[in-house]
């Protein structure tokens, strides 16, 4: 027996389906003796010379529910995708504002060179000073004496 159908909207939160005659199955009953005497399922409208199509009435609601799943596995694929690329983009960020600081302190780094050679340098400087200052003084003794 086939058991695909299309569902259509709802009237009175009972689901609309269609046969393969594309014509509005009714809900119907088992009505013979055995294990699925009063079962609900949907059959064809023009029963008995039906196209063949059968469908547990069950089997809607639990459709139905495999459905929401799926949606609701897609929704939540889509929105970890969403998530992916913001954390892929925000890694982007942080890399290159890592390289910026990295570029930085190399510049810091070069600055804090060449003020250290400046202050090396006066301390020199300085040094020389004092050094021909006191050469001067020495220079100046010396010639009182003599």
């Amino acid at each position: 027996m086939a058991s695909s159908s299309e569902s259509r909207s709802r009237s009175n939160g009972k689901p609309h389906v269609l046969c393969f005659h594309q014509d509005l199955a009714p809900l119907r009953t088992v009505k013979v003796q055995g294990p699925t005497r009063g079962k609900r399922f949907y059959g064809c409208a023009h029963w008995p010379n039906s196209c063949g199509f059968f469908k547990w009435a069950d089997e809607e609601d639990r459709v139905q529910e495999l459905q929401f799943l799926l949606f609701e596995r897609d929704t939540r694929i889509a929105e970890l995708e969403i998530l992916i690329e913001e954390l892929e983009n925000e890694v982007k960020n942080l890399k290159q504002a890592n390289w910026k600081l990295e570029d930085d302190v190399a510049e810091m780094a070069i600055e804090n060179a060449e003020q250290l050679a400046m202050i090396s340098s006066a301390t020199a400087d300085r040094k020389l000073y004092n050094l021909l200052v006191v050469s001067w003084v020495l220079f100046a003794i010396v010639l009182l004496f003599l």
